[in-house]
């Protein structure tokens, strides 16, 4: 008689999201051979049943914080216990401590500013409360992370572990995920136009980037771009998931856990629940945090690169991201050159619009299957015998550079690599000492969405365009490509598959008219 055993959450939670997934709804019969299949392990039908009723409802929130116990007991403020989980993350991150009472009281200034606490009493926040949601994130074992690994040979033993698991899997099935700050439409200098606009004070506009890509370059995931405005005036019916990004947005403009939440769940979707990938990332506290509001199906295997050392073992690190930026900053540069030829300040021409535009540009199209390859190999990651080198900088942008301030007349500008690096593009949130209070805050305005001043929403919204002009743009670029000799003929086919797209939107117009 084979031994009974429980159901883990992350089985039942994986079997919902199956089950919901199908069309037609399946049999029980139907589920119960997919999670054999699945995990060796045979459910009677009244554990599919209980599995798929309302009960485990909250396994479907992606919010939800869901205990790594087999029955799930998430808390009746998970809102609040998330927003006090990450400051207890960030606190001790930088090096600061929390008792029993500090929790209580700092739960009880998250019950304050909580929309769904209006009018209502503030609960007690009890001991036995408290020692729950101890429980719950298993604060008592959380180990500080980043002390230990700050030592060298540490580092290396972790690695060549999460190198031993990294051989369990394809390279096409390896992935990484990093962040970076992005200075948008920084110029080379002030320059003698831009000084003639004191007030315009945007060199250093900036966002965050989310990047993830497998280690051969063939999956790369769509980017995340994290600004400071909800929609952006540039942004305004602009469709960013069908330019091949995703937009989102907080008071400073960086990766939370909240946003990292919705990161991992679109990831488990890219990936699906039967391929088995390895996930690497740093141990930021956002990660942290989002993983365990959001953990992963079972065929997902999630590691953290050892710590204080990212930039000798993280992949995106290893000249991925430098790459990227420059082919970024090559077409803003190639931008300011015409704006000055035309005697015209570049950042009142340019928008974020623009810029995302050449930001997926430059991740779909011009960073190289082969330097991700390379860069992957490099970290340790992926094994290689052999010593690589990866062309960062793209040909021809210090040509470009030096004729932006030659036809700029730029008398102070900053060398190439200052340009194209600036020390503190990749500034987060965790770099700026602040009083716990003051992290407490800043954590719940996030979770709330609370606005602030943007760099983005100062810009002129861009001219909108009907059916009728993109199909007589259309009608040029047929015009013109049948006049290319030796021109690939799926080439007009696929304008000729656009325009009908448009035809098929104005003529869905005219009849709601």
């Amino acid at each position: 008689m084979p031994v009974k055993r429980p159901i883990l959450v992350e089985e039942r939670r994986a079997l919902r999201r199956w089950a919901h997934r199908q069309r037609p709804k399946p049999t029980h019969k139907q589920c119960i051979e997919w999670f054999f299949e699945q995990y060796n392990h045979r459910l009677s039908q009244s554990s599919v049943s209980e599995s798929l009723s309302k009960t485990f409802a909250n396994l479907d929130d992606p919010t939800a914080i869901i205990s790594t116990s087999v029955r799930v007991r998430a808390g009746n403020w998970p809102e609040l216990e998330a927003i006090l989980w990450q400051w207890q993350l960030q606190l001790e991150r930088q090096g600061g401590a929390t008792t029993g009472d500090i929790l209580r009281e700092q739960a009880k200034k998250i019950w304050l500013q909580l929309p769904q606490a209006t009018g209502q009493e503030c609960p007690e926040f009890s001991s036995r409360w408290l020692e729950k949601f101890k429980k719950r994130h298993n604060i008592k074992e959380r180990v500080r992370h980043g002390e230990v690994g700050s030592i060298p040979d540490q580092a290396e033993v972790e690695m060549k572990g999460l190198q031993t698991v990294a051989g369990e899997y394809n390279e096409e099935d390896i992935y990484n995920m990093d962040e970076t700050g992005l200075y948008w439409r920084m110029l080379v200098s002030r320059g003698l136009l831009s000084q003639s606009r004191p007030s315009l004070k945007k060199d250093k506009a900036r966002i965050s980037l989310a990047l993830c890509t497998n280690a051969t370059g063939t999956d790369r995931l769509p980017v995340w771009i994290i600004g400071k405005a909800k929609t952006p005036r540039a942004l305004k019916n602009v469709c960013i998931s069908s330019m091949g990004g995703r937009w989102r947005w907080n008071k400073k403009a960086w990766m939370n856990s909240v946003i990292m939440s919705e990161w991992l769940q679109a990831f488990y979707s890219h990936v699906g629940f039967t391929r088995q990938v390895l996930l690497t990332m740093d141990n930021f506290s956002a990660h942290y945090t989002a993983l365990e509001i959001s953990p992963p199906p079972p065929n997902i295997r999630i590691c953290w690169l050892p710590a204080n050392s990212t930039s000798r073992f993280q992949p995106l690190n290893q000249g991925i991201i430098q790459n990227f930026k420059a082919l970024y900053k090559r077409q803003w540069l190639a931008f300011t050159l015409e704006s000055y030829e035309a005697n015209i300040d570049p950042q009142l021409g340019m928008n974020i619009r623009l810029a995302i535009r050449w930001i997926l540009r430059s991740w779909n199209n011009e960073v190289t299957n082969t330097t991700i390859y390379n860069c992957f190999r490099r970290s340790t990651l992926v094994s290689t015998s052999l010593a690589l080198s990866t062309p960062i900088l793209p040909p021809g942008i210090s040509e470009l550079y030096n004729q932006v301030i030659k036809t700029g007349n730029i008398q102070d500008s900053m060398a190439i690599n200052n340009f194209l690096n600036p020390s503190d593009e990749n500034e987060d949130g965790e770099d700026i000492e602040a009083s716990p209070d003051s992290i407490l805050q800043g954590i719940i305005d996030e979770h709330l969405g609370v606005p602030a001043t943007n760099e983005e929403d100062d810009e002129e919204t861009l001219s909108q365009y009907t059916s009728k002009d993109a199909l007589q743009a259309i009608q040029v670029l047929i015009d013109c490509t049948e006049t290319i000799e030796g021109l690939p003929t799926k080439h007009i086919r696929s304008l000729e598959n656009l325009e009908a797209i448009f035809k098929n939107l104005q003529l869905q117009s005219k009849e709601q008219t």
